[in-house]
């Protein structure tokens, strides 16, 4: 009734090619449990070890930096005290008196030098004009001719 034919079966030979890929197993081989214990404990005494070491690291140098602060804090202070200190040291006032004590005594009336010519760069005078000694007292100190 069908036109299609079932496929055949195949047959004992051919069933026994596809299950070639199988294999009898040997016994198991006996595993070295106590080696991989000692190298598992070994690795994890090492590990512990290892962050023992840094956590004793960080607490020295936090213990290290603290004392850094401190002194950076006290230096600081200090710091402020001297600058206080010259200020203070500084005042005209303080120094008004401590000049009066060392004898020191107010100047008298100021007076300006006014040069009339330029100089060389030198230091050399000219013969041209010689300064007079008997206009101004401080002329012949300021010349070249001392």
């Amino acid at each position: 009734m069908s036109a299609i034919t079932a496929p055949l079966r195949p047959s004992r030979p051919e069933l026994e090619r596809v299950d070639r890929h199988l294999r009898v197993v040997d016994e198991p081989v006996a595993r070295h449990t106590l080696a991989y214990l000692v190298v598992m404990v070994v690795v994890f005494a090492g590990a512990v070890f290892g962050a023992v070491t840094l956590n004793a690291l960080a607490a020295g140098t936090s213990v290290e930096a603290r004392a850094l602060d401190q002194h950076v804090a006290e230096a600081e202070r200090v710091y402020a005290q001297l600058i206080a200190d010259v200020a203070a040291l500084e005042d005209p006032a303080r120094v008004r008196a401590a000049a009066l004590e060392l004898g020191m005594v107010p100047p008298g009336p100021v007076r300006h030098l006014t040069l009339e010519r330029a100089l060389p760069a030198d230091g050399a005078v000219p013969a041209v004009r010689t300064p007079d000694a008997t206009s101004d007292p401080l002329k012949p100190l300021l010349s070249v001719e001392r």
